[in-house]
């Protein structure tokens, strides 16, 4: 079966497009790159068939923009319209391409918009276990009118069904459509150095059919040896970046992604490739580059293209090797991507954003280590990182087989290497938690017991329910039938939850019972981490009767969170700051001091660490100037945007004078390199080449 396509449909691509044209929501559960967009693509002809509208939905924006050029190129520019937090083209359109974050908020203002609405694509749906953001999944599918079909695309999780489940008993009969077989044979490798005169690499096949190769363990090392202490048989060592890369091109396995979980780690391989003199484009490859390059940053003044270095950036994208992490601007990142898609890159060192992000296929990709530190300690890879990391290995069409190479360390057994590349166990775990934008809006919309009935039909309650009731039965298996009545009860309840967090905000002065005082009400429409923070500086008056710089470093603090470990950010802003910012302190501790009391964990407190660069930013300073060499450009560039995004959020519900301000103050940051990212058309014109 083709359905009209120019290629043979897979037995999961028909499956699920039945399901569809019966009516039956669906969830598709496949590997990455294996043909899952088929099925949306599918839903979305019905529902234009049936004269209904379609949305799109997808995690980040980056993928939103890709899945709006790919559909306004399929259906015609003019079918297709797209929502972003940034960006609004034609959302009148029959088919719309949005962020989660946008349908959410949609159906909590109850917006005319999802009226006639036939399908809703939710891509990505294993985002769900994100612990910041993925609650938005849940929210749509609870909030979603009964007669709208959702297709939900994930990758291969090991729990598909349960989820299916859950989707069955709040959207009716949901089909579960399960791939495990990979569009391209995957074959996975162990690169270890030998030490020595001269210096070899080994590479060997990490399994043998089902069952992991016995030839691995002899590069296992003791902890005596590991530690220092007592010599090995042999002098192992994980392979350098430029030995990799050899193995690579001799074999003919490029282009590749090699992951790093580092930042500088990216750029340092990156330029010791620049300083070797590797090059791995031909002339008219590297004029090509210089085309791309030249038309998609024109926009760009001199100056702020140096202050982010270009010239390196430039060289190593000429050559044919790239770095690729959050530490870069937009701008450069999606030029890396538009290049590695158009084979005009064979390496890029990327952290594992580039996963998660757009769909970027390799012929073969490198994960440098298998640890990777979490903040507080170095934790091996789950099943689940794994697979999303080696599911970029092998395009479909133009490869027979991907490959993945894993480079060897002392601190990983050769054993605990096969466990992972023969795994299939990526269990999906629900982060949904009750926000206090979350109880506002269900205080605003629904009765009491309305709201605790919702709670109690998300994915996380049934998860939870379903792990209590296994205890409680194992508990009973083992317990005499005379004393079962001692059987342990449900200890997580997430109406309670609710409860806390309403009681938090009666103690602030937010709410009455289920009644929102008129101070509470702007929570309603404030999406952010520090949502209840925002709200109680905006009652208090802190933000208001400042310039629109100083409204910006104030706001700043509410929305950047310094990396990494050392010492806590200190103010280094002048003027009306620091008082502000002492006012902030307070309520921030008066926030956190109520949560407390009712069990929550504290929202963390407000961080200076931004406020002067962006003050600098919004009072006109080159680019050059606020970076100073202290952050990335990539860095200033999110920090920028997460203040221009709430800026936008407080026009909405601040008195008009400080509407205003806000307004003024987001004018003055959304410039320059802030204002470039050329992934996202800037009009539908753009999009019809005119």
């Amino acid at each position: 079966m083709t359905d009209g396509r120019p290629f043979e449909l897979d037995r999961f691509q028909v499956e699920a497009m039945a399901a569809v044209d019966a009516g039956r929501s669906v969830l598709v559960s496949a590997p990455t790159s294996s043909g899952k967009t088929v099925v949306a693509e599918h839903a979305i002809d019905s529902a234009l068939a049936a004269g209904r509208r379609a949305f799109y939905t997808a995690p980040i924006k980056a993928l939103s923009n890709q899945k709006f050029r790919d559909l306004g190129e399929r259906l015609g520019h003019d079918a297709v319209g797209l929502m972003t937090g940034d960006q609004v083209i034609a959302p009148e359109a029959p088919v719309v391409v949005m962020t989660t974050e946008v349908l959410r908020n949609m159906l909590y203002a109850g917006s005319p918009a999802t009226e006639g609405l036939g399908w809703v694509v939710l891509d990505e749906v294993h985002f769900l276990e994100d612990p910041y953001r993925g609650a938005v999944w849940e929210e749509v599918v609870l909030n979603l009118a009964e007669d709208v079909g959702i297709v939900a695309l994930s990758a291969t999780v090991s729990n598909a069904e349960e989820l299916g489940d859950w989707l069955t008993a709040e959207r009716g009969p949901t089909t579960v459509v399960r791939e495990n077989r990979r569009p391209v044979r995957l074959n996975s490798h162990y690169l270890v150095a030998e030490r020595g005169r001269p210096r070899r690499v080994h590479r060997l096949s990490i399994r043998r059919g089902n069952r992991s190769n016995p030839d691995g363990r002899r590069f296992d090392v003791d902890k005596q040896t590991r530690h220092g202490r007592g010599r090995g048989r042999r002098g192992w060592a994980s392979p350098r970046r430029d030995e990799v890369l050899a193995e690579l091109s001799r074999h003919d396995m490029l282009p590749a992604i090699h992951f790093i979980f580092s930042r500088a780690g990216c750029d340092e391989a990156r330029d010791v490739m620049i300083r070797d003199g590797v090059q791995l484009n031909d002339a008219a490859e590297e004029r090509a580059v210089d085309a791309l390059v030249d038309d998609r940053l024109a926009d760009l003044p001199e100056a702020d293209l140096a202050a982010l270095g270009v010239r390196a950036w430039r060289d190593g994208l000429r050559r044919g090797v790239a770095a690729h992490h959050a530490g870069l601007v937009p701008a450069f990142k999606e030029v890396t991507e538009e290049l590695f898609a158009a084979g005009l890159l064979k390496i890029v060192y990327a952290t594992e954003t580039l996963a998660l992000g757009v769909n970027l296929p390799a012929r073969a990709v490198v994960i440098d280590r298998l640890t990777k530190f979490n903040g507080q300690t170095h934790q091996v890879l789950t099943p689940g990182q794994f697979t999303q990391l080696t599911g970029r290995a092998g395009r479909r069409g133009l490869d027979d087989e991907g490959h993945a190479l894993v480079c060897w360390s002392p601190f990983v057994a050769f054993e605990r290497v096969a466990g992972l590349a023969g795994s299939r166990d990526f269990v999906l775990r629900s982060a949904f938690r009750p926000t206090y934008n979350m109880v506002a809006n269900l205080i605003l919309g629904r009765t009491r017991s309305e709201a605790a009935d919702l709670l109690s039909r998300s994915f996380a309650q049934f998860q939870l329910d379903r792990q209590d009731a296994a205890v409680r039965q194992a508990a009973e298996s083992r317990t005499p039938r005379s004393r079962q009545g001692d059987s342990p009860t449900p200890t997580t309840n997430l109406s309670e939850r609710m409860e806390a967090a309403l009681r938090v905000l009666e103690a602030r002065g937010m709410a009455d019972g289920w009644s929102l005082q008129d101070r509470g009400l702007p929570l309603a429409a404030i999406h952010n981490e520090a949502d209840l923070l925002v709200v109680e500086s905006l009652d208090s008056g802190l933000l208001e009767g400042l310039d629109p710089a100083m409204l910006s470093a104030l706001v700043s603090c509410l929305s950047y969170r310094k990396r990494g470990p050392g010492e806590p950010s200190s103010v280094q802003l002048a003027g009306a700051f620091p008082e502000r910012f002492n006012g902030l302190c307070a309520l921030a501790a008066g926030v956190a001091s109520a949560e407390r009391e009712e069990g929550l964990e504290p929202s963390e407190p407000p961080d200076p660490g931004f406020a002067h660069v962006i003050y600098a930013w919004a009072n006109g300073e080159e680019l050059a100037e606020v970076l100073n060499g202290t952050l990335t450009g990539g860095e200033f560039v999110r920090n920028v945007r997460l203040v221009t995004d709430l800026m936008r959020q407080l026009t909405k519900v601040a008195p008009p004078l400080l509407a205003a301000t806000a307004e003024e103050a987001g004018r003055c940051l959304d410039r320059g390199v802030v204002a470039l990212a050329i992934g996202r058309p800037d009009s539908a014109d753009e999009m019809n080449g005119s």
